[in-house]
Parts: C-alpha cells; structure tokens; sequence
C-alpha cells in the first residue's frame, strides 16, 4: 500500500511538472524593442528534383509506354529579409531574393533515352507565417511567386515545349531552428501552386517531351539578426499601455 501511495505521488508531481512547462509561456524568437534591424541577409543552398508526376488530380500524366525519371539538381539563393511592424499579424515578414537553379530529368520510351538539363536565373518573393513551438523552434508556412528566366538548357533532342521565361505561385514549408541570438536555420521544401507562363490550364506541374513533372526545390536558409548601427534608429514597439 506504501509503495502504491509513493508511485501515485510520483506520477502527480511528473504532471504536475509537464502541465507547468507546457504551459510555460514560450520566449519570442526575437526582440522587437530595438536591438536587432528589421531587416537583413539571408542564403539558401539546396537541391532541386523533377519528380515524374502520374498522379492525374496533381496535373500528372500518366503513360504506360513512357518511363519518365526526376534527377538531381544544384540551387543557391541570396536575397533580404524585411520583418513586419510588431511581428506582422498573420504574416510576419517578407524576402525576396535572386537564384540560380537547374531543373533536370530524363525519359525513356523502348530503347530511346531523352535527357534535359534546364538552368535558370530566378527571382523570388515570398510572404512568410511564423508558428513557434518552442522557444528556438519553428514552423514556417510561405507563399510567393518566382519569376524565372532561363539561361541554357541541354537536351538531346532539345526539350522545346517549355518556354524560355517562366512565372508560377509557389509555396514553401520549413522547420525553422533558433541556432543562436542571431543565426536561424530553416530546412524548406518548395513546390508550384499553378504556372501563369506556361500556361497549361492552371496546371502546376511542367510539360517535357511526353512526361510531366513537378519541380521541388529542398533549401536550407541561413538568415542573419542584425545589430543597428550607431547612425540608425530603430523603431521600439511596446504595448499599448505602455504608450503613455
């Protein structure tokens, strides 16, 4: 009976303790009383797929006598990041940035192999939403359009059905880390909502050879907190109570 009365009283301090911390109020990822810029740099490495879409209600297509296969390509951006006034409301900050990537895959029909290897310049704007979980960890949800000029491609034949300037809504997942006071990581994957050049009738997948396939970009941003410079005057945002 003693050791039943110590297990119970053991268990009611381990909840208690959990519903305590989880209930902890989270720390904001970032001060807003001035001390950092609210604007800054950011980089993202990564790696592109084509991923042979077949899934016809995702705007794949599908042929039996078609093998189409996705391979791996090379992206790197740099561009800004502008945060909102108080954190935003429901979007808390903005970036644009200018990329190169190179899309790339191959099909197969019989005994004939086609291959393409597209590079292209691209510029980018997203709106971002924050979802903290924890204090130094995050999800981030973002929207946005890129604008891409191609710069070479090759092929063997020449992939000509895709245009040479493409513009397409996009959006973006990431699990963002706090590394420290000033350094966030945030691992992300991309892909297109719906392609306005080319247009295919609101599809969001590319048209190449007999195939379709579904651009992903997988990027890893470092973004960079910035302390102002003598010369500059951040804004302070307080409560509003506190305004007096």
């Amino acid at each position: 009976m003693q050791r039943l009365l110590i297990l119970i009283l053991l268990i009611f301090i381990s909840n208690s303790w959990n519903a305590q911390n989880y209930s902890r109020k989270k720390r904001p990822l970032m001060d807003l009383n001035g001390n950092y810029s609210m604007n800054g740099w950011l980089l993202s490495p990564g790696l592109t797929y084509m991923w042979p879409n077949k899934i016809k209600w995702l705007g794949g297509q599908k042929r039996e006598d078609t093998v189409a296969r996705g391979r791996v390509g090379l992206y790197l951006e740099l561009g800004r990041y502008h945060i909102f006034p108080e954190g935003g409301a429901f979007f808390n900050y903005l970036d644009y940035s200018i990329a190169y990537k190179r899309l790339s895959g191959s099909e197969t029909i019989e005994e004939d192999k086609l291959k393409f290897k597209k590079n292209y310049l691209s510029a980018n704007f997203n709106l971002n939403n924050i979802y903290q979980l924890g204090d130094r960890n995050f999800i981030q949800n973002s929207i946005g359009t890129n604008i891409d000029f191609q710069l070479w491609e090759n092929g063997n034949p020449s992939p000509v059905n895709t245009k040479r300037f493409l513009i397409a809504l996009h959006y973006k997942i990431g699990y963002g880390i706090k590394i420290t006071e000033k350094l966030f990581v945030i691992p992300s994957i991309e892909t297109p909502i719906i392609n306005f050049r080319q247009w295919e009738k609101g599809k969001s997948t590319y048209g190449i050879f007999n195939s379709r396939y579904r651009p992903i970009i997988f990027s890893c941003r470092f973004a960079w907190l910035k302390s102002p410079s003598r010369g500059d005057c951040p804004p302070v945002y307080v409560y509003p109570g506190d305004k007096a």
